[in-house]
């Protein structure tokens, strides 16, 4: 592909007006409309089926979750955390778990002090109303305080809710309904095998 389109396609996806910018599920699918409709058809087939099938399915779930700027490079910086804590050294199993689980109690404790305006990070601006003060933090219970980093913290819980076309009628949906027990490819596309009962 050309430099043009390529750098285009770069620009769509995550630049400053591209999809990693969407602040909201709205913005996000009236921007995909407009990359396929702008200049998609000129994408080699790979990279088309790749941001269809795959990329804009990750992306849209970051923005759904809040985290529409989330990168690579969180990821990798993540990792570098890693393998300083170990000093790029490997380890064996309960070492390394426990290594782990003092780093995932030292971001906890980093989300805590961010609640009451303390410490490295701060609230996001739409998130300022769960701020709480030094004081009420200490006179919180347990349990309050988790009620309070749930509610601060805990990611939307996306609806799994199917309702009929008139919209009378609503059952829950599972991610695997329509398919029998252990089944891997959609169902009218899987040969299925019924075991004869046996005779008395």
């Amino acid at each position: 592909m050309s430099r043009t389109d390529r750098n285009r396609f770069i620009d769509g996806v995550f630049g400053d007006a591209g999809l990693v910018s969407a602040c909201d599920l709205a913005v996000f699918d009236s921007t995909v409309e407009r990359l396929r409709a702008d200049f998609m058809t000129k994408l080699p087939e790979q990279l088309r089926a790749y941001f269809d099938n795959r990329l804009v399915h990750l992306l849209r779930d970051n923005v759904a979750a809040g985290c529409g700027k989330w990168t690579n490079n969180a990821c990798e910086s993540i990792n570098h955390v890693l393998k300083s804590t170990v000093q790029w050294r490997p380890s064996k199993i309960p070492e390394l778990v426990t290594t782990l689980r003092s780093l995932v109690t030292s971001q906890y404790v980093d989300a805590d002090r961010a609640l009451i305006g303390r410490g490295d990070f701060v609230l996001r601006p739409q998130f300022a109303r769960h701020r709480l003060t030094l004081e009420d933090w200490r006179n919180m219970s347990a349990a309050q305080k988790q009620k309070a980093r749930d509610n601060c913290f805990r990611l939307p819980v996306r609806s799994s809710q199917v309702t009929s076309t008139d919209g009378t009628f609503s059952v829950h949906c599972a991610s695997n309904s329509g398919r029998k027990p252990h089944q891997r490819k959609r169902p009218a596309a899987e040969r299925t095998t019924t075991t004869p009962k046996k005779r008395r």
